[in-house]
């Protein structure tokens, strides 16, 4: 089931923003309405919204001073603007909106299949954005508990290199040692000892080799294709 997202139509005619909620209302998203450019900029501040549908020709606050707003917020740099219009529809009026960050122009009388075809295309760019950054979030916090695994991986190889493995090359040094001394031991009695002390270290490095590097990471890069 796909996350819906928020559309924001904003009109100060209530029959216009009842109009758009039909046109829409197929989409299966969130719509909300605002009535002026103050109250839509309350309503972006509050949710999180994937396309903008703004009235151009508004009183008090236009569509256009309203994009200028939205624009300067950090947050909103990315939120996709559709300006819609029955009487500003120069060039230069579109070049008016374009320069405002606005993806889109269009005029009245609106087909509702082409505004609906739109606003679909930009909110599922915004999902897909979501998703994108959900994933790198969750990829981080991995990342994060690998690094956190890693350190103490390491630590128990110390561990078991400082208890197990240290004693029994210390153990051999101890015996080479009493070997060496001016008096002679029995070396009869020592060899053996000092003999199974490095049989005990080569069979734990061995060991600890085969856990650092098991066989079928061999196998797996052997069968990379190169």
């Amino acid at each position: 089931m796909k996350r819906k997202v928020n559309i924001l139509m904003v009109d100060d005619q209530p029959g216009k923003l009842l109009s758009y909620e039909a046109i829409l209302g197929d989409l299966g998203e969130n719509l909300i309405k605002a009535a002026s450019g103050n109250e839509a900029l309350e309503q972006l501040l509050k949710n999180d919204v994937a396309v903008v549908l703004i009235d151009v020709n508004m009183p008090g606050m236009d569509g256009f001073e309203l994009a200028d707003m939205i624009r300067q917020h950090p947050r909103f740099e990315q939120t996709a603007m559709i300006f819609v219009s029955a009487i500003h529809m120069t060039d230069l009026d579109r070049l008016k909106g374009y320069e405002r960050g606005g993806v889109d122009y269009i005029s009245v009388p609106i087909v509702p299949e082409l505004l609906r075809a739109k606003v679909k295309v930009f909110a599922e760019l915004h999902r897909k954005s979501q998703q994108l950054g959900q994933m790198n979030e969750e990829l981080r916090l991995l990342s994060g508990r690998l690094l956190v695994a890693q350190d103490a991986e390491r630590r128990r190889i110390a561990r078991e290199l400082h208890d197990s493995l240290g004693q029994h090359l210390a153990s051999v040094k101890m015996t080479l040692d009493m070997l060496s001394g001016a008096e002679m031991p029995n070396t009869a009695e020592l060899l053996p000892v000092a003999l199974k002390s490095v049989e005990q270290a080569i069979a734990e490095t061995r060991t600890m080799s085969h856990l650092l590097h098991p066989p079928l990471l061999d196998e797996a890069t052997d069968h990379t294709p190169r």
